[in-house]
């Protein structure tokens, strides 16, 4: 029996390794590839439902909402099909195509937080759902305050123009 099962074995062992060298590369590299991807859309999930519920009288404070070190956000209004930071295949950031399409018609923001020159985080956003204004040039955790807004009348829309 033992003998029967170590002839299925390939005699080379570099035939049987490689194999498993790939599988174990590929795993780690979209392990990795499916916690940033998933980060982003949790992301922009949480803002989209802290902001509809947030007190309108009260400023949103962009440092209170991120639970993680940063020194400078640089928020990009529309951002253009074929700028990406992070390429998210199998639709775990947005649905397949759903990028795309948004970029294209000018619905797509980005939110890149960065700690001493590197980004910490990148974070996309439709602008039908929440919107930035005033938001031009790179802000610090004390200057990214905004007054929140409606940007349209059946309240599905929210816009964060820049505090002063």
């Amino acid at each position: 029996m033992f003998k029967d099962a170590l002839s299925v074995i390939p005699s080379r062992p570099v035939v049987f390794i490689a194999p498993v060298i790939v599988v174990l590369v590929l795993v780690f590299y979209y392990r990795d590839l499916h916690i940033k991807c998933t980060d982003i859309r949790q992301h922009r999930d949480a803002l989209n439902e802290v902001l509809p519920s947030h007190d309108r009288s009260a400023p949103f404070r962009l440092a209170e909402f991120t639970r993680f070190s940063w020194d400078k956000v640089r928020i990009v209004a529309r951002l253009e099909p074929h700028n990406r930071t992070v390429e998210c295949p199998f639709g775990w950031n947005w649905p397949s195509g759903e990028r795309e399409t948004l970029a294209a018609s000018g619905l797509l923001s980005a939110l890149m937080f960065a700690r001493q020159g590197t980004i910490v985080k990148y974070l996309e956003v439709r602008n039908d759902e929440v919107a930035f204004r005033g938001a031009d040039s790179s802000l610090t955790p004390q200057t990214a305050v905004f007054s929140v807004g409606r940007a349209s009348d059946d309240g599905s829309a929210v816009t964060l123009t820049l505090h002063d």
